[in-house]
């Protein structure tokens, strides 16, 4: 027991070591986060410095976080292969230390790039398994990016409505992790969604994110916002469009990159396209291909703008030019399908490449794993024998006792059970020979004095008669409190209203609660018989001993749970008081149905007790 216990000490001492924080190593990480998306060759050596501080440290821990951050500086740069590779050793290392924020961040990136992949599937897959790290250590801020991927993805099934919500969702995590960046850029995406149907909407959330922009400095959002409300109502063929353009042409001012030129230009050849100003529609998009900076602008951009000079030099009936820009964009697409090709020959030989030596480094693993097996499989079959016959007889020790102590309290139960039964039987005989009996008798006697009395009038009999009358009743009630007949016919809240009578009689105000009304309506007749003479009791030990002058009975119920509560502003008592055989049935006939009770009392303070249980 105690060389079990020094290793579980010493296994909490090791996890704990190897996920104490180090604060030079998340310094470095946090300067890796500030910059990843500004300037790529500082992000690389917070990469490299934050590696080599973690080899001199040797904790796994921290070595998951510096392999991801490299996964997300070459995803970042655009090279899927090394970010998988590096993104899949951490995943390795995060899922041995149970890093659960990295397990959270290698999922999410790996289904970001199976998204840009089109394997959406498998993108909806990892993203699930990021969920579901991320409940197990929530954050605000993940939330947000979590949900702005699955927008993304939604919106890429064609399911607009359900990315729309997404976007919705990454809103609220980002505000409550006052996330502005990535606020304003779910609105940015809501309004990319709507411009197609409802550019009105779309202008709207494109004015949220401006204004957030607007707060951040972010003077290049500012401009891509300003160009996205341009093309919104340029779909619209709106004269505000104009007006969007001269904005984001004046912010491009403070920017300085003139490969922002291309969006500018080739709004501005839209716009001369919607008012059929051909010639200045050619002469802009002239001057946007002419701007094309494929560095920093895709191929895609490039085949846009050729289409569109193909198809305006047509209608500005200059079909030479149409036919050269026609072949440019021939050639575009050849090398690209050209591209392609050997792209995916390349990776297909690749692949055979590796498989092939996979097969035979597989091959040579197997062989020698048979010889391994060989020398150690007759151990193991010993070992795992010693331990299933090991296994058995604790098992079958630990069943026996449980069994024991089963066996042993069902005998208490069945012990209070019939000592229950015992006692009902009695109180209905004794309440059967009151009525049948001695109340039969009195009534005999009342009648026969009414009787004498009608001729004589005498004021005594009377009076005596009278004093009868009251002891018949009285009678009467202590038969009826009796018998459980009498507490079948009614429910456990009749049932208290009628002890509560008894404690008014006594000068006691008492106020019942049932939350809900029904709360005990339901239950069985054993409970309920055994509720009330736990309750009877507890009333008659208030009115003999406590003093009290109000009491206060609350049921609540809540699904399954029970909970009675009663409390008198009496004189109370101390723990030693905590005695007698009305306590010591109360308490047996809790154990009938597993209710537990807890009395709260000191003197001159009153008394509380709590009853619970469930039903």
């Amino acid at each position: 027991m105690k060389k079990n216990l020094l290793l579980l000490i010493f296994t909490f001492y090791f996890q704990a070591q190897a996920q104490k924080k180090i604060p030079d190593i998340d310094h470095l990480f946090e300067k890796f986060n500030s910059v990843i998306y500004k300037n790529t060759d500082s992000a690389f050596y917070y990469c490299k410095k934050a590696s080599d501080l973690n080899k001199q440290v040797g904790n796994d821990y921290y070595k998951a976080h510096s392999l991801f951050i490299y996964a997300l500086y070459y995803y970042v740069l655009g090279n899927n292969v090394e970010a998988t590779k590096y993104n899949n050793e951490a995943l390795n290392f995060a899922n041995k230390e149970k890093n659960l924020y990295i397990l959270f961040r290698v999922h999410n990136l790996k289904g970001v790039i199976f998204f840009e992949n089109s394997e959406l599937d498998k993108a909806f897959n990892e993203f699930q398994l990021a969920e579901y790290y991320l409940k197990k250590k929530p954050d605000n801020k993940n939330y947000g990016l979590l949900h702005f991927n699955l927008g993304n993805l939604f919106i890429a099934k064609g399911d607009t409505t359900g990315g729309i919500k997404h976007y919705q969702i990454t809103t609220k995590y980002a505000l409550l992790a006052k996330d502005t960046a990535r606020i304003y850029s779910s609105y940015i995406v809501v309004a990319n969604t709507l411009k197609t149907n409802n550019q009105k909407k779309a202008n709207d959330y494109y004015e949220k994110a401006f204004r957030l922009a607007t707060l951040t400095n972010d003077i290049q959002e500012q401009f891509n916002i300003r160009i996205n409300q341009s093309s919104n109502f340029l779909i619209a063929k709106d004269k505000r469009a104009l007006t969007y353009l001269h904005k984001a042409e004046l912010i491009l001012k403070k920017i300085k990159d003139k490969s922002l030129y291309f969006h500018i230009y080739f709004n501005y050849g839209g716009y001369n396209d919607n008012t059929k100003n051909y010639d200045m529609a050619a002469r802009y998009y002239e001057l946007a291909y002419k701007s094309y900076d494929p560095e920093k602008l895709s191929v895609k951009h490039k085949i846009h703008i050729l289409e569109n000079l193909v198809r305006i030099n047509a209608k500005n009936n200059n079909y030479q030019k149409s036919y050269d820009y026609q072949t440019i964009l021939y050639k575009l697409k050849d090398s690209l399908f050209t591209i392609e090709k050997e792209k995916n020959y390349n990776q297909l030989l690749a692949k055979y490449e590796v498989e092939k030596k996979n097969s035979q480094i597989k091959l040579l693993s197997q062989q020698n794993e048979l010889q391994k097996a060989k020398k150690t499989r007759i151990y193991m079959a010993l070992a795992s024998v010693s331990t299933l016959l090991l296994i058995v007889f604790i098992f079958y020790r630990n069943k026996l006792k449980t069994q024991d102590r089963l066996n042993k309290k069902q005998q208490e139960l069945n012990r209070t059970k019939h000592l229950m039964e015992g006692q009902n039987t009695e109180r209905n005989r004794l309440a059967r020979d009151l009525h049948d009996g001695v109340a039969g008798s009195l009534a005999g006697i009342n009648y026969m004095l009414d009787r004498e009395n009608e001729m004589l009038q005498n004021q005594k009999l009377s009076a005596i008669k009278k004093h009868i009358d009251i002891l018949h009743s009285e009678i009467r009630e202590i038969s009826h409190n009796l018998s459980d007949h009498f507490l079948a016919e009614k429910t456990f809240h009749q049932l208290l209203i009628k002890l509560s009578e008894q404690n008014e009689e006594n000068n006691i105000t008492t106020n019942i609660l049932f939350f809900p009304e029904n709360a005990l309506d339901l239950i069985s007749d054993s409970m309920k018989t055994h509720l009330y003479r736990i309750t009877q009791e507890l009333f008659t030990n208030i009115r003999k001993h406590a003093n009290a002058t109000a009491v206060q009975l609350t049921v609540t119920k809540n699904e399954n749970n029970v909970c009675i509560i009663i409390e008198d502003n009496g004189s109370g008592f101390s723990e030693n008081r905590l005695q007698g055989i009305g306590l010591k049935n109360i308490k047996e006939r809790l154990q009938t149905f597993d209710a537990e009770m807890e009395i709260d009392s000191y003197p001159g303070k009153g008394t509380t007790i709590i009853i619970t249980f469930k039903i």
